[in-house]
């Protein structure tokens, strides 16, 4: 599944775009909805734990006035708070995704998130939404019932939107606004869509990496002048890693069977024989009984002996991994043959 941010300025119409793609099915999650119903009693103990003081009214509900007070006198302050608030976010919103497994796409919309480290760089292609500086200034009028020096405050009040895959130019009207919505996400070649079509791309298992101590997977990037560059699965962050990090690629991974040594890519595709277009069970909460009913169907020549139960779920969570942030279809020698002679 790929995640689309879809973002924008005040008066853009970001708004207007997540709308029409929600009207065609798309799940759309909304950040700054999301954000205020973070504002939870162990998220304001948190706050009180970090600034201490409490944010809470008599009724244990945020106190905005409060809150405001704090953010917007004290540029200090409002980093350690979004230190606080933006991974919890993104932590929120990759629960969310979760829930929408089944949809090609899903749009994290966001005007700031591009902006905010904390929140981390984790989607697949940005989608900016913007309209001429009158335009903007119009609407913002309109909706809010503010002043032109009001609007205009707002818009030098944030952050420039950073680099984006596709500008979507919303200064007609709503009917033009749909037909450029179906030209960036849905059209034959869209931008969207050939991103899509990605997800049926093969998966280098050579470029396929598992770190020794570290969590999911990441792929190979670049060598570096001390070891190699890489890019995890889950989130995009790139990270260098030393040559003795423990660095194993997937393809030079085997498990042990009756008959000898098994190839991950040979286990991968027995498991996806049984599981079909489910996933794995999760690695952390499957009992051993059901891990070793699971291979017990897709390689039931597997060792006991010397294939464990430990060994059964580091394969699952890879699986899984494989099957959500890439393609259980691989890259063999022969379509890296024919990449060379091309």
């Amino acid at each position: 599944m790929k995640t689309i941010l879809l973002t924008g300025g005040i008066g853009s119409g970001k708004s207007a775009v997540a709308h029409i793609l929600e009207s065609r099915g798309v799940p759309v999650y909304d950040s700054d909805s999301a954000a205020k119903s973070l504002y939870t009693p162990a998220f304001l103990s948190l706050m009180e734990q970090e600034f201490g003081t409490s944010f809470a009214d008599e009724s244990g509900s945020l106190d905005k006035k409060k809150l405001s007070a704090l953010i917007f006198s004290d540029a200090s302050a409002r980093e350690r708070l979004e230190n606080l608030l933006y991974p919890a976010l993104k932590e929120h919103f990759i629960a969310w995704r979760e829930e929408h497994s089944d949809a090609p796409f899903v749009v994290l919309e966001s005007a700031i998130a591009q902006s905010k480290p904390s929140f981390g760089n984790f989607w697949d292609a940005v989608v900016l939404v913007d309209a001429s500086k009158e335009t903007r200034i119009a609407r913002v009028m309109e909706r809010d019932g503010a002043s032109r020096e009001d609007a205009l405050a707002r818009m030098a009040s944030q952050e420039k939107p950073g680099k984006a895959d596709v500008t979507i130019l919303n200064d007609g009207t709503l009917k033009q606004l749909e037909r450029a919505v179906e030209d960036a996400f849905f059209s034959e070649n869209a931008y969207i869509c050939k991103l899509l079509k990605d997800t049926s791309m093969k998966t280098d298992l050579a470029k396929t990496l598992s770190v020794r101590g570290q969590h999911g997977l990441f792929n190979y990037i670049a060598q570096s002048r001390t070891g190699a560059i890489v890019e995890a699965f889950e989130d995009k962050k790139r990270y260098n890693f030393s040559a003795n990090a423990g660095i194993t690629t997937l393809e030079d991974i085997s498990i042990y069977t009756s008959e000898g040594e098994m190839k991950l890519r040979e286990v991968f595709g027995k498991l996806h024989e049984v599981l079909g277009d489910k996933e794995a069970p999760d690695a952390k909460k499957a009992s051993p009984e059901e891990l070793k009913a699971l291979f017990a169907k897709a390689v039931p020549e597997y060792d006991g002996d010397r294939f464990y139960v430990s060994h059964m779920k580091k394969v699952v969570e890879w699986y899984n991994a494989l099957k959500k942030y890439a393609s259980l279809e691989f890259v063999t020698d022969e379509d890296r043959e024919k990449e060379q002679e091309a």
